[in-house]
């Protein structure tokens, strides 16, 4: 029979769990058992039942009559040998039961021994005692009884100690290298108890080894703030000893490191001296996470006993990332390290490497620094994919830099042409075309993509299994794309000199002085397949579409007819691909002949209603967002007096005041500065055929959306063509929106099968809850 009140009051017995009869049994039980093999005196057990003023006359009797009933539970058939007793002991009773049978007993006997192998330096053994306590805990202790209304000291007084256990346990995984293990439960510790300045101080340990030391920093100002507001007192000694740690960066922060049963010994090149692996990476500056940087797994589908790898550039953008964890700790007595391989398991290789850096900027906003570790582990995963497609592998990870590998096969040519189009993948994947004269613009803003390819001999393990991870990581090749990617902007692609010569049968490259280490930029890809905008599954999902609004462009062009097309798209992001790749296509095709005007709608109180507009207007003008208001107003000026004489001086002042500063002055006037956008829409198109996209018009106000829809029939004879995208919102609101209307038709654009972009757009843009627009 076995007891449990680390959680819900249970028994359990070789026949399922044992019903213990109502409340009072229940909880005499439970007392006994927080007292196990000690005697509880009556009046103990009589307090725990009762408040002193509530104990009725025959509480004695109530009492009596629960152990009676108790009695006959715990001698209940199947008996075993050591079967509990419940036992009368002056001045009480006593719960007589075997220590391994009450999980309480197991999770006291299993601290103390995993506290006893911390104290002696046995971090290992110490996590997995300290983790096995743990693991005991099913809830709050008795949680069951707490909901009825007990309210016991032991119990509280219970709680506190697991946090104490927590922490050490928390101590023995840090020692042992397993920060990234135990991070989210610090994390929710730390949350819950803001106070423990302990717990604090081990969540900055530990997000500072996962590269994310401005969030460690952040962790001590808000115990601090805590502690002075609260109660006034400073962090202690130790707090701010770590403090200063982490803001000179001192090398005893770092993850300890010794060689586990499946260490990856060779990490590093074997050709840069005589000092051994294990020496090299331990003292190099590159073994260190840089900051914002951190060591993430390679792609071994096996078990979590990997080491930093080195060499991989500190020049990456900022954003956290999960660490490799060392299984040991140098501190600990450890079994024999296995044998570090020879050279003679390495070989000379025609190799090409391919190293990505993602740039997670500042406009993903809230989502991305609440949860950058996911969007990295997304964008990691969409590199590792294109990579195996191309028959590379994925060698390591550090951050938000990758570092592909392409050795297999005796065709040099065959190597370094995988390795650029792995790198033309993963950018295009993530990124819609703009020309052919500039990189590709990003199919999320704030997200930007960097890769370079070296291709040459280097030193290489011989072909691991296919179950198993490539052990190599370090090497020239690598030193040489780190060094690229200092230079490489946003949608380029660097390679150097031998890439390039290896290459041109499948590309095309153009001179990128900006680095003399690669002074060649991929240009284009010479077969029609890879330049398609969003790659091979997805290539001509929305084909028909892109036609229908391209030769709508031809009729309104040639007949000068103003047309109004409008895409609807439940979850909106094959919609905004779709736009953004016509008004490439646009660009590139009617170039000098057709001007584009774009916006994208915000939503409802977390915008200006007329920021489109204002921005349609001020692009137009070639007016820079941050521009003083005396040179907007001077260039709005210039532009009418360009479009011609008439009306200019009726249009100036709204439009004025669509470009001034805040909702606020354009409110009292909405429809006014309206009628005079419409005006300006129309002399525009007059000059030069004009194209207006928008997407999210669900999001607009009443007043805008009959602007939007009327534009075709106040200005029909003029070439503007006005191309609206919106998800249901729009119909449901407008049931006849524009169906009544000529040169107008609704597209409704079917669901895609989900791509690299889609998966990554799912795990940036949760879906708009109601109380965020509220």
């Amino acid at each position: 029979m076995h007891f449990r009140i680390l959680g819900p009051l249970e028994i359990e017995n070789s026949d399922g769990l044992v019903d213990l009869g109502g409340h009072r049994q229940r909880a005499v039980l439970a007392y006994l058992l927080l007292q196990a093999n000690q005697v509880v005196s009556t009046s103990q057990l009589l307090s725990a039942l009762w408040a002193d003023d509530d104990a009725p006359m025959t509480a004695r009797k109530i009492l009596q009559n629960a152990v009676w009933k108790l009695r006959g539970v715990l001698s209940r058939p199947p008996r075993a040998e050591q079967g509990p007793e419940l036992l009368t002991r002056a001045p009480g009773y006593l719960l007589r039961v075997p220590q391994q049978r009450v999980d309480l007993l197991d999770y006291q006997q299993r601290v103390v021994t995993g506290r006893a192998a911390l104290a002696a330096g046995e971090v290992e053994r110490a996590r997995r005692s300290l983790g096995e306590a743990l693991a005991l805990w099913r809830g709050p202790v008795l949680s069951d009884l707490v909901e009825e209304g007990i309210c016991w000291p032991e119990l509280t007084a219970l709680q506190n100690r697991r946090l104490d256990v927590m922490e050490d346990h928390f101590e023995a995984a840090l020692a042992c290298g397993r920060h990234q293990l135990v991070l989210p439960d610090i994390e929710s510790l730390v949350a819950a108890e803001p106070l423990r300045e302990r717990a604090s101080g081990q969540l900055m340990v530990a997000l500072y080894r996962c590269g994310r030391q401005a969030e460690a920093l952040a962790v001590f100002g808000r115990v601090r703030s805590a502690l002075v507001d609260g109660l006034g007192l400073e962090p202690g000694r130790e707090l701010h000893r770590l403090q200063q740690a982490i803001l000179t960066q001192d090398p005893t922060l770092e993850a300890p490191r010794t060689v586990g049963t499946r260490e990856q010994a060779h990490l590093a090149p074997a050709d840069r001296g005589a000092e051994s692996p294990t020496t090299r990476i331990a003292d190099s500056p590159a073994s260190r996470a840089p900051e914002s940087l951190a060591v993430r797994p390679s792609d071994s589908p096996a078990g979590p006993a990997t080491v930093p790898t080195p060499a991989l550039p500190a020049a990456t953008a900022p954003g956290p990332s999960a660490s490799a964890e060392p299984v040991t700790t140098p501190s600990a007595p450890v079994a024999p390290a296995p044998r570090i391989p020879s050279p003679a398991r390495h070989e000379s290789r025609t190799a090409s490497v391919v190293m990505l850096r993602f740039g997670l900027g500042g406009e993903l906003g809230r989502v991305l620094a609440e949860d950058r570790d996911r969007v990295l582990d997304v964008l990691t995963q969409i590199a590792r994919e294109k990579t195996e497609l191309h028959g590379g592998r994925v060698t390591s990870v550090l951050g938000s830099t990758v570092l592909a590998v392409f050795a297999d096969g005796a065709d040099p040519a065959d190597i370094a042409e995988r390795a650029v189009r792995t790198a033309a993948a993963v950018r295009d994947s993530l990124s819609v075309p703009t020309g052919t004269l500039t990189p590709p613009q990003a199919a999320v803003r704030g997200l930007t993509v960097h890769a370079a390819v070296a291709s040459g001999e280097a030193r290489l393990p011989r072909r691991p299994c296919a179950d198993s991870p490539s052990p190599w990581g370090g090497g020239r090749l690598v030193d040489t794309c780190r060094t690229m990617l200092d230079h490489v902007q946003a949608g380029e692609i660097h390679v150097c000199d031998e890439t390039r010569r290896h290459g041109e049968r499948a590309a095309a490259f153009r001179r990128a002085c900006a680095s003399a280490l690669a002074p060649w930029e991929l240009h284009a890809l010479h077969d029609e397949a890879a330049d398609q905008p969003w790659g091979g599954a997805d290539a001509g999902v929305h084909v028909s579409e892109l036609e229908l609004m391209q030769h709508t462009l031809l009729h309104t062009r040639q007949r000068s007819a103003a047309h109004l097309i409008t895409l609807i798209q439940g979850s909106g992001r094959a919609r905004t691909r779709l736009l953004m790749e016509f008004q490439r296509r646009v660009e590139e095709s009617h170039r000098g002949h057709v001007r584009v005007l774009a916006g994208t709608v915000p939503p409802p109180r977390t915008g200006d209603p007329l920021a489109v507009p204002a921005e349609i207007l001020a692009a137009y003008c070639g007016i820079e967002p941050d521009a003083p208001e005396a040179h907007a107003t001077a260039r709005l000026r210039a532009m009418l007096d360009g479009l011609g004489p008439a009306d200019g001086a009726d249009l100036y002042a709204p439009l004025a005041r669509l470009l001034s500063p805040g909702p606020t002055t354009v409110a009292a006037g909405t429809g006014e500065v309206l009628r005079a956008w419409g005006k300006f829409l129309a002399r525009a198109a007059r000059k030069q055929p004009l194209v207006l996209i928008w997407d999210d018009l669900q999001h607009a106000d009443d007043a805008l959306l009959d602007v939007v829809e009327r534009l075709t029939q106040t200005h029909a004879g003029v070439p503007l063509l006005n191309v609206v995208g919106a998800d249901s919102g729009l119909p449901d609101r407008r049931p006849g929106w524009a169906t009544a209307h000529p040169r107008t038709v609704t597209l409704s654009l079917s669901p895609e099968a989900g791509d690299a972009l889609d998966r990554l757009l799912e795990s940036l843009l949760p879906p708009l809850r109601e109380s965020e627009v509220a």
